[in-house]
């Protein structure tokens, strides 16, 4: 049996390490943390390749879409430059706003440091492995590093495999198909060595923004689920908390420990949404966008490696909202919770006095904490279900135009 007593807790970097790798895989260590000065460089030269990247790929994708002989009357090649667009853009914005903000997030980061339980039986008590990052997250993840292999790798198998398949049905000239990620031309000319260059920038690139895109949201969920983790177990505490007459003054102590907690985790919930609020506002605007081009061009291309590339691209943008929907639920939930348990334990028991303070916690912890995009929208799991509901009236609408359009012309 399984000694629950001797397990050495999770401590703060454990939750923290999961958002840390992620920029870090693109060449920029948030929290600056110690390592070696060649590591240290390692890492400043793949930030800057990735910015190269950028660069040199939107340099193309600008300059194809200024010759519009290659885009106009082929709806197909507009959708693909369109998803590209937003989802460069999405990457972008969400980088600058996440610069703009990061010191901002790493004064915050360590506030929420200074408040985690620091020893072993009060780390039990917050029940720490419960709001550690979720199965349906590190899956949400796993998930989205595959599509991004599946979607860099399919190009260069197919190639591959019809070079292969051509020399052993084929006795004339046989060419390599030198088959792109990208719909963006930027070689006229190309040759082994070109296309092993072109891929290798389509690869950092592509990695670079799909990190950005994550990462941010990644931090997000984490100083969201710490805040959830805090609620959790004050409401417990409250909970759980017996009040008499006798111990009266014992027990407004009690209440204004809960009371300044309470605050305090207000107070750290309005910094999260001051950081994070234009981000979530606008990732909420591009998904809308990116999902109902993704479901358009997929639509087109039907059950082709692009096509089946892009359902899985689908899927994967839609589980990354899920899950910052899903941290935002779960903190209103747990931050409801706490009027909920001031209302369930035996306030009756207690002093006039502590009836009176208890009833003011209620008040407040009837106004949950909540992710909000500035105001406007709630995140919590209902946004996600409109999210969907909007993307699938968008998919059967041009589904229909499209089955009109194609009875027409025969």
């Amino acid at each position: 049996m399984r000694n629950v007593e001797s397990e050495v807790q999770r401590n703060y970097d454990d939750f923290t390490y999961v958002p840390n790798l992620i920029f870090k895989s693109i060449g920029y260590d948030f929290l600056a943390t110690s390592k070696p000065t060649w590591q240290d460089f390692l890492l400043r030269i793949y930030w800057f390749l990735g910015f190269a990247s950028q660069l040199y790929m939107f340099y193309y994708l600008i300059l194809r879409t200024i010759e519009w002989d290659t885009l106009a009357g082929n709806p197909t090649i507009i959708m693909r430059f369109g998803i590209v667009y937003f989802f460069v853009l999405n990457a972008d914005v969400k980088l600058i706003i996440f610069m703009y903000h990061r010191r901002r997030l790493r004064k915050l980061n360590e506030k929420m440091r200074s408040i985690y339980p620091s020893e072993d039986a009060e780390r039990r008590a917050y029940r720490l492995d419960e709001f550690y990052w979720p199965r349906s997250a590190r899956y949400g993840v796993y998930y989205y590093y595959f599509v991004f292999f599946f979607v860099m790798a399919s190009p260069i198998l197919q190639s591959v495999g019809m070079y292969l398949y051509e020399r052993s049905t084929s006795h004339g000239e046989i060419k390599f198909a030198y088959i792109s990620t990208y719909p963006v031309e930027r070689i006229k000319t190309m040759t082994p060595l070109w296309y092993v260059f072109s891929q290798g920038v389509d690869i950092v690139f592509s990695l670079f923004i799909m990190n950005v895109s994550l990462g941010t949201d990644i931090w997000m969920m984490c100083i969201s689920g710490q805040l959830s983790l805090h609620f959790d177990h004050l409401g417990r505490r409250l909970q759980s908390y017996s009040p008499s007459r006798q111990n009266g003054p014992k027990d407004c102590e009690f209440l204004a420990s809960i009371v300044r907690k309470h605050q305090l985790l207000f107070l750290l919930h309005k910094e999260l949404n001051d950081i994070f609020g234009m981000l979530l506002a606008y990732n909420i605007f591009s998904t809308a966008i990116t999902l109902c081009c993704i479901a358009f061009y997929t639509l087109l291309q039907g059950i082709t490696r692009e096509g089946i590339g892009f359902f899985l691209f689908f899927i994967s943008i839609s589980a990354q909202f899920y899950m910052v929907c899903y941290y935002g639920q779960l903190l209103i939930d747990v931050s409801e919770h706490v009027a909920v348990a001031a209302y369930t334990q035996n306030w009756y028991n207690g002093s006039s006095t502590y009836q009176k303070h208890l009833l003011l916690i209620m008040q407040r912890a009837q106004r949950p904490a909540e992710l909000s995009a500035k105001g406007v929208i709630i995140i919590s799991m209902e946004t996600f279900t409109s999210m969907m509901n909007i993307t699938y009236r968008f998919f059967t609408l041009i589904r229909r135009v499209l089955l009109v359009e194609t009875r027409s012309s025969i």
